[in-house]
């Protein structure tokens, strides 16, 4: 196998391994056979082109022949959409934590007005688009309420929390534009 097309494959193992795919499982979604599957990772077989796509459009993925001159952009791109990603896997564990932690102080120490309002502004805001200086705001206020492993969380604590929360969404909800003058003069205004 040669040096590029064995990089190739390697990373269309490692994606399949990352999905927790068997080659057996692979084999049933790609129309190929698990033997087939299995001497073209181990290296015994080059994948011909037909029998490359259909394992990789198999695990959700895509070849796409990209203009050598703009490969760096490309790869720009797919790097920042990695990092939305990790983002994005972030702020869904930040979020269960969060729910379980709420859940966790209502059923030992009853319901709050406080606590009530953390549990629908968590609601809200992992619905939204949210930046990574918000993830770092809402992860203080997970890490503050979680400081209080077993015994019931202060209300003033629960207070400040619902209050930060409370910004955040409002801040997200009510986007402020920047106020537009009432009226402007065209450079191309002859008449003024």
């Amino acid at each position: 196998m040669s040096y590029s097309s064995e990089e190739l494959v390697r990373t269309v193992q490692a994606k399949r391994t990352q999905e927790h795919m068997s080659q057996r499982a692979l084999a049933v979604r790609s129309g190929l056979t698990q033997a087939h599957i299995s001497q073209i990772e181990t290296g015994r077989l080059e994948p011909g082109l037909s029998s490359f796509i259909q394992m990789v459009r198999a695990l959700d993925l895509e070849i796409v022949l990209v203009p050598k001159k703009l490969l760096p952009a490309v790869e720009g791109i797919l790097r920042s959409n990695a990092n939305d990603f990790s983002l994005e896997e972030r702020l869904s564990d930040l979020f269960a934590k969060a729910e379980r932690l709420v859940a966790r102080q209502k059923k030992r120490h009853g319901s709050s007005a406080p606590l009530d309002r953390i549990a629908e502004y968590f609601r809200f805001l992992k619905q939204v688009h949210l930046s990574k200086k918000d993830l770092a705001l809402i992860s203080d206020v997970v890490d503050t309420l979680r400081s209080y492993h077993s015994e019931p969380i202060p209300k003033p604590v629960l207070e400040n929390s619902a209050g930060v929360l409370q910004d955040l969404r409002n801040r997200i909800a009510h986007k402020v534009e920047p106020p537009r003058p009432a009226y402007a003069l065209d450079d191309e205004d002859d008449d003024a």
